[in-house]
């Protein structure tokens, strides 16, 4: 598989959007961390946060970008579903790299994961520092980890329904 050149294609419509609301969260986290850092004296603290998920954003944002050139040279660092292995390699290269092209959907949907994690924590951080007591916000990282998981599994699914009819 790694000898050979695979189509390549753009990002789905949907991947370019998550990215973007990717994005605007982290930017946000900026923001709201901004807000929050001149209510209290340990307000550089807020930052650490959004520098985090922003190196996070930005190593995922150039995987995504690089996504061909990796695997063509690096195959062993990719992890794909088993799937994009049991298309027939002869036949149909194209819907190969359709299958290809449609796992790093699910790298933009983290992406958006991130951007919200981001505001969360920063808020959440952010209304501790500022009421010197516990988070409101104290269950909503389980929630949003669970609903990220749950959507990662569902986009893994589509994926495999749409190119089963391929494999055998």
């Amino acid at each position: 598989m790694s000898d050979k050149v695979l189509k390549r294609y753009g990002l789905e419509k949907i991947a370019r959007i998550l990215i973007i609301i990717g994005i605007i969260l982290v930017i946000s986290s900026w923001i709201i961390g901004v807000y929050y850092s001149g209510i209290s004296s340990k307000g550089v603290v807020i930052f650490i946060v959004p520098f985090i998920f922003s190196c996070v954003l930005a190593l995922l944002l150039l995987i995504i970008k690089y996504r061909y050139t990796l695997f063509e040279k690096y195959p062993y660092l990719m992890n794909l579903p088993s799937l994009f292995y049991r298309i027939k390699e002869k036949r149909n290269t194209d819907n190969k790299s359709i299958a290809f092209n449609m796992i790093f959907t699910v790298h933009a949907l983290v992406i958006l994961f991130i951007g919200l994690l981001s505001v969360v924590l920063t808020i959440s951080i952010g209304s501790s520092i500022k009421s010197n007591g516990p988070s409101p916000f104290l269950y909503s990282y389980l929630i949003i980890v669970a609903i990220l998981i749950v959507s990662v599994l569902l986009q893994y699914r589509k994926i495999y329904l749409r190119f089963s009819k391929f494999t055998s």
